[in-house]
């Protein structure tokens, strides 16, 4: 047999190797778009929560108020021995009547002079010596007016109030001890006005600032928000941004703890659609009867994704793991959106 012969037999009892189509689902992109809902952990804080001290040494006669009591703006929290400064402002006030005496004799004085002097009864010289008493008396009274206001701001001192809206939460001193200049003795939490705080990465900032419907939930409650304003300084150590929040109507407690959450105003695809190949991420086309792997830029693993395609692509849903870049695929029945579970996982 000669080798051309030998080749044609080989070939003719050779198997055929064919590579099966792989089969797949496919569904228009646009069925698959959805607004992602994003979340951030948060806390809620109070803008202000000062430790009230005494501004006068005194002792402390009685603190009316207990830990958890809640205080309306002005409301008497600690009450000092005010007798010296009592004693102070009326010396005062005493001071500046006799001062107040003296100044309005000058005055008649001058004014006495001033018409002598029309008359030829008085000198100049006279007129200005009664012109330069007067001068003198206001001044002083000038100055003991300053001496009675600065002992009357000691006299107010002696009564320490709410300076807004507050909770009580720590007691720092006891009735009948001695305050001196700076002695802590109320801890207050305001009530009145309160944010949120959250840490964002900066595509949530993006979306967040863009979003119109922001909520807090708090033990299975949510609570609508508007954003106040996002910091404009990135944390160095976890390269993200702080966002303020205020609440719209009902608040949360100072101190809750859970979670920001908003609704994105762009259209993305939901991450369990997304494969990586070749080190990108993306999604399987349907090209005739082929696959083709389409690079989504940007994408992140795990989150939602911004994608450019026409609506009515068709995209391959069951069968995409199998694929790889122009593979046969074999398009079955078309898929139900309804029945996959990443179409419908929370974000």
């Amino acid at each position: 047999m000669n080798r051309v012969a030998i080749i044609a037999l080989l070939v003719a009892i050779a198997p055929v190797t064919t590579f099966a189509a792989v089969p797949v689902t496919v569904v228009a992109i646009g069925d698959l778009l959805l607004k992602p809902r994003h979340s951030a952990p948060a806390t809620v804080i109070a803008r202000n929560s000062p430790s009230l001290s005494a501004e006068i040494n005194a002792r402390i006669n009685s603190i009316p108020v207990r830990v958890g009591d809640t205080v309306e703006p002005d409301t008497l929290l600690a009450q000092l021995d005010c007798r010296y400064y009592d004693s102070l402002l009326a010396a005062a006030k005493a001071g500046i009547d006799q001062l107040a005496s003296e100044r309005d004799f000058s005055a008649a004085q001058l004014k006495r002079a001033e018409g002598l002097k029309l008359k030829r009864g008085i000198s100049d010289e006279g007129v200005e010596q009664r012109k330069s008493e007067w001068e003198s008396y206001t001044a002083r009274y000038r100055m003991h007016e300053e001496a009675m206001r600065q002992a009357q701001l000691q006299v107010d001192r002696c009564q320490i109030l709410s300076p807004f809206k507050a909770v009580v939460v720590e007691r720092l001193a006891s009735s009948g001890s001695l305050a001196t200049i700076g002695t802590p003795i109320l801890k207050l939490v305001q009530l009145d006005d309160i944010e949120i705080s959250a840490r964002l990465r900066e595509q949530e900032a993006k979306t967040l600032r863009e979003s119109k419907q922001i909520w807090f939930e708090f033990f299975n409650r949510e609570y609508r928000l508007t954003l106040r304003r996002i910091v404009p300084l990135i944390e160095s150590r976890t390269r993200t941004r702080e966002a303020r929040l205020r609440f719209a109507e009902e608040s949360a407690p100072v101190g809750a703890a859970g979670r920001v959450l908003w609704q994105g105003d762009s259209l993305q695809l939901p991450a369990g659609y997304l494969v990586r190949r070749n080190q990108q991420l993306g999604v399987f086309l349907v090209d005739g009867n082929k696959a083709r792997f389409h690079p989504v830029p940007g994408a992140v693993e795990g989150q939602p994704a911004v994608i450019d395609l026409p609506a009515e692509r068709e995209l391959i849903v069951e069968g995409r793991q199998r694929l790889g870049d122009g593979d046969e695929i074999s398009v079955q029945e078309h898929h139900n959106i309804e029945d996959n579970p990443s179409s419908r996982q929370s974000y």
